[in-house]
C-alpha cells in the first residue's frame, strides 16, 4: 500500500467523477476475519486478476480480522451494525452518473450487501447496479432467499458461487443452527433462487489455508467467470461466459451450473 489520505464525502465524489473513465466501479465487500489492510490487498488483486479497467473501492466494515470463531460472533454485530454506512456509500457512488456499479460480496459481506440493498429497496433507490456477485454468502439460506428475490430491481444480475467443500461455511451453519446460502449440502445441489445464476464452484480448487473458503475469490477460474461480468456490456448466461462450466436443473426446475471435476 502506497499511502492513504482521508477524503470527505464530496471529495470522495470528485475523486471518483476525475479517476473513472472507463469501465465503471467495482465495489468489494469482505468477509469474516479480514483486516483493512488485507481486504484492500484483495479488491486490488482481483481487478488486476480479472483486468478490470474501472475504479476499485472497498467497503471495509470493522472485522477483528481474526479467524478464530470467537470472533465471529464479534463481526456478525459488526457487519449488522454497518448497514447505515453502506447505504450512505451507495447514495454517494450513484452520484457519479453513467458510471456502473459491480459489487462483489464474499462470505460475511453478503449478509451486510444484501440487508443493505433490502433498505435501498424499500426507499425505492435505484443504484444503477450492473452485476451484483455473491461469493460463498454466509447467510441464513432462508433468509438470503427472502432478500434475493425482494432486491431484484435494485440487484441488477446476480450470481453467486458455492460449494460443498467451504469448511468455514459448515462451522458457521454448525454454529448459527442454520445451512448457509454459499453451502452446498449433502443433496449436492447449490441454493436455488429465481434471479440469481448459482455456480457450483466445489471443483475448482482449495484456497492457501485449506480452508476452501476463498475458492470464490482467489481461484483463477473463478476469476475468469468474475473478468467476464465486470468486462461485458451484455449480461451472458455461465456456461456463455465460461465454456467448460456444465449446466443441471434443480429444484422447482431451476438450472444451475457447475465446474466439472
Amino acid at each position: 500500500m502506497r499511502g492513504i489520505a482521508p477524503l470527505g464525502e464530496r471529495q470522495f465524489v470528485e475523486a471518483l467523477r476525475t479517476r473513472t473513465e472507463t469501465g465503471g466501479i467495482l465495489l468489494f465487500v469482505h468477509g469474516f476475519g479480514t483486516t483493512f489492510e488485507y481486504a484492500v490487498f484483495k479488491a486490488a488483486q482481483m481487478a488486476f486478476d480479472a483486468n478490470f479497467k474501472g475504479q476499485v473501492v472497498v467497503f471495509s466494515w470493522p472485522s477483528l480480522g481474526d479467524l478464530n470463531p470467537v470472533a465471529y460472533i464479534h463481526d456478525q454485530v459488526a457487519a449488522d451494525t454497518s448497514s447505515t454506512d453502506l447505504e450512505r456509500l451507495f447514495q454517494l457512488l450513484k452520484e457519479v452518473s453513467g458510471k456502473h456499479l459491480y459489487i462483489v460480496a464474499h462470505s460475511l459481506g453478503n449478509k451486510l450487501v444484501l440487508e443493505t440493498l433490502g433498505m435501498a429497496k424499500t426507499k425505492n433507490i435505484n443504484l444503477n447496479i450492473s452485476e451484483l456477485v455473491m461469493a460463498a454468502p454466509d447467510v441464513d439460506h432462508i433468509k438470503y432467499n427472502q432478500l434475493a428475490k425482494s432486491i431484484k430491481s435494485v440487484a441488477g444480475n446476480m450470481t453467486m458461487y458455492a460449494s460443498s467443500a467451504d469448511k468455514a461455511l459448515l462451522a458457521s451453519g454448525k454454529l448459527s443452527l442454520t445451512t448457509r446460502a454459499g453451502y452446498i449440502g449433502a443433496d449436492g445441489q447449490p441454493n436455488l433462487c429465481v434471479g440469481v445464476e448459482a455456480i457450483d464452484v466445489t471443483a475448482v480448487g482449495d484456497d492457501m489455508l485449506q480452508i476452501n473458503h476463498d475458492t470464490s475469490t482467489a481461484s483463477r477460474m473463478v476469476l475468469e467467470d468474475i473478468s467476464e461480468l465486470l468486462s461485458s456490456d451484455v449480461h451472458r448466461l455461465p456456461d456463455e461466459r465460461i465454456r467448460i462450466l456444465k449446466s443441471n436443473l434443480g429444484k422447482e426446475s431451476i438450472k444451475y451450473w457447475y465446474y466439472p471435476h
